[in-house]
């Protein structure tokens, strides 16, 4: 049976919070909007002239140096990455992030402020479904400083299994875990960003973590860890790489399905992947056919549906719907004619393995195929299926079964 379609999801009212921004420094004030469906994640300056809006895509991403910058034109978004994470993990597909500054609040250097904004202006359902991509075949990443990500199919959701090793392999640490609003409110979101202490000094002199303090981060030096407060998790570092990992993916725009392996990953490996995967989707729009399904309860000739079903005379598994009965059944027909043998030879053996039968099938409720073999007397021989319940009655004319989709 097929699954129930999922919904794009909004807020159900406006909420924020403030703090000071982790590079820049500054005071800055930021307010969750809710938003239409198909609107997606944007990010709004109202410190700016016209308070212009930037899309959270992929193709916007301007920098990924100890952070994930989106931007265009002369406007930037600093750090966007743990807002994406929260918004991603808790469910929230269409929203506008209103900052009078150009980088979110830091909060503890961890994504729960955000899920706690989250929760306090909850969530409503809306009535588009959601988009997804679904992976169908590895996809892998590996740079120059060693991470490794490889995206694997898995229909169940987003699955991440993540290693994480500081210099020297300093803390290697690993967790595998979904991606569900339950396990990354309690496991994921608590988790602090962190630095290793001999980095700090290029941080600065790079004009970056001038908001930084052991309030909202965690040091790293030696095999000492330096924080306002005890780790969180005796795992504290991997578990921010994964939170890292889903605010950075939010760029690609929609539900990823799949299993993502990594290896010490960090911004820019996770938004190579994040720019394959919008690629392969993009790549997959161009070639997808709009089908429409035509209103009410009449039947489907053959030329009728050739427009919605992926496939083409001589392989027409069905070639005619007699009757469309929304949320219950159809009755499909497909012909079966002596001649075809050369189109279908050997396609479904018989009880001997003998070749040269003839292969009908359709499409049921759900995209379930069903096939039916016919052999010289025009009897059904066998049925196939991957699930659900079919009957298949012999119609009397020759070569021709009714196959009924319950």
């Amino acid at each position: 049976m097929a699954s129930a379609p999922e919904f794009q999801h909004t807020l159900s009212r406006s909420a924020g919070f403030s703090g000071t921004s982790l590079h820049t420094g500054e005071k800055v004030s930021l307010k969750l909007h809710p938003a239409p469906a198909d609107h997606g994640i944007k990010f709004r300056r109202k410190d700016l002239p016209d308070e212009p809006t930037i899309d959270a895509k992929i193709d916007n991403l301007k920098m990924v140096e100890r952070a994930t910058t989106i931007g265009e034109g002369s406007m930037r978004v600093h750090t966007v990455e743990h807002v994406l994470a929260a918004l991603s993990a808790m469910g929230v597909d269409n929203v506008i992030v209103e900052m009078d500054a150009n980088e979110p609040p830091i909060g503890d250097g961890s994504a729960k402020a955000y899920v706690d904004v989250i929760k306090r202006a909850g969530v409503s359902a809306q009535e588009a479904p959601r988009k997804f991509f679904h992976v169908r075949e590895p996809m892998h990443i590996e740079t120059k400083t060693g991470a490794m990500l490889v995206l694997l199919p898995d229909n169940n959701g987003l699955r991440i299994s993540c290693t994480q090793a500081g210099p020297n392999n300093r803390f290697t640490q690993f967790m595998s875990t979904d991606i569900v609003p339950e396990l990354f409110e309690r496991e994921i979101a608590p988790a602090r960003t962190f630095v290793y202490y001999e980095e700090v000094e290029s941080l600065m002199e790079k004009n970056l973590i001038k908001g930084g303090s052991l309030e909202n981060a965690v040091v790293v030096r030696g095999d000492a860890v330096l924080s306002k407060e005890p780790l969180r998790f005796q795992d504290e570092f991997v578990r921010h790489k994964i939170l890292d990992i889903v605010g950075d993916l939010a760029l690609v725009g929609c539900r990823i399905r799949g299993h993502l392996i990594a290896v010490k990953p960090g911004h820019a490996a996770n938004a190579e992947l994040a720019r394959a995967i919008a690629k392969e989707q993009s790549r997959r729009d161009t070639l997808a056919v709009p089908r429409v399904v035509p209103k009410g309860n009449g039947g489907l000739d053959s030329e009728e549906i050739m427009q919605i079903l992926p496939h083409r005379y001589p392989f027409l598994m069905v070639d005619r719907i007699h009757q469309l009965r929304r949320k219950r059944n159809e009755m499909h027909r497909r012909q079966i004619g002596h001649d075809q043998r050369a189109v279908f030879p050997g396609t479904f053996s018989g009880p001997s393995g003998d070749a040269g039968c003839d292969a009908g099938g359709s499409y049921g409720a759900g995209r379930e195929f069903v096939a039916v073999q016919a052999c010289e007397n025009d009897q059904p021989d066998r049925l196939f299926h991957e699930r659900g319940r079919r009957e298949v009655s012999q119609a009397g004319d020759a070569g021709r079964h009714d196959v009924h989709s319950r």
